[in-house]
């Protein structure tokens, strides 16, 4: 398989893919528009004509059947649709087959450039990720290399992942990866730190593993998998798929992807396609 950029809509190709049944993955990644009346978003429920539950479903039962028979889906949603989407995560995958996790989206040591909103009684200090196993009992991952502050210093050692997902970036170190890259931290409202996708392709995956991710936004997902595959000489392979509202795919995913790969030197190539 090739590393492949896709912009079109990811249902078209998830139907493809199962009529195909050519490509299983290891790593699914999904960092669907959450169901939210914020206004940087822009989305809630009246957007999705079938319903904001039923726009994951059907996306979430697909990815399923793609799943590997050791596949993981990660999947990232805050609180307001938390409780809905662990009952169709239960009902997709089986309450066994899931692991809700804790990510500290702000951390004063990566928030440099952070904008504070407005706290009305609690600040808002995390949202979630739910580990969705095609079956967990006989999927074990690798150790994750965990950053803690120590003696004044970012240091990394190996441990189980938990479920309080911490020194992994933050929303705001998100956006500075983009300025590092592109020259503007502003180019996409809702990215997610390069670091924080990195380990969990490095606990879920193994060297020759390929990697989805249908909502793929800034290009994230393909920076990790490229910062992985150098440090430790692994061949994974990435599908992305993003649609072209605000032209999100040739302004951002591309160039993000571009500008890692003259950056850092990465030996990676891929196949643009539209649907």
């Amino acid at each position: 398989m090739e590393n492949i950029v896709i912009e079109g809509d990811n249902i078209d190709f998830l139907n493809n893919a199962m009529e195909n049944n050519n490509v299983n993955y290891d790593v699914i990644i999904m960092d669907p528009p959450y169901n939210t009346n914020i206004d940087y978003i822009g989305y809630k429920d009246s957007d999705f004509k079938e319903g904001w539950i039923e726009f994951i479903k059907i996306r979430l039962t697909k990815c399923y059947s793609l799943l590997s028979n050791l596949g993981v889906i990660f999947i990232h949603i805050d609180e307001n649709e938390l409780i809905q989407l662990t009952k169709l995560c239960y009902d997709i995958f089986d309450v066994n087959n899931v692991n809700i996790l804790i990510w500290k989206k702000t951390n004063e040591l990566f928030d440099k450039n952070r904008v504070e909103k407005p706290t009305h009684n609690v600040r808002n200090i995390n949202e979630f990720v739910l580990i969705c196993y095609k079956n967990k009992a006989k999927t074990i991952f690798n150790p994750m290399f965990q950053p803690i502050f120590q003696d004044n210093n970012l240091t990394e050692i190996q441990k189980p992942m938990e479920t309080i997902l911490d020194f992994l970036g933050t929303t705001s170190s998100a956006k500075d990866e983009l300025y590092e890259l592109l020259g503007n931290r502003d180019l996409f409202s809702t990215p997610k730190p390069m670091k924080l996708f990195k380990e969990f392709i490095r606990v879920a995956s193994i060297k020759k593993s390929n990697i989805l991710d249908i909502f793929a936004g800034s290009g994230t997902t393909a920076h990790a998998v490229m910062d992985l595959n150098k440090e430790d000489g692994g061949n994974r392979k990435f599908v992305l798929i993003t649609n072209n509202e605000n032209n999100i795919c040739r302004d951002v995913t591309i160039p993000r992807i571009n500008k890692a790969i003259e950056v850092n030197n990465y030996r990676e190539s891929y196949v643009f396609k539209t649907l």
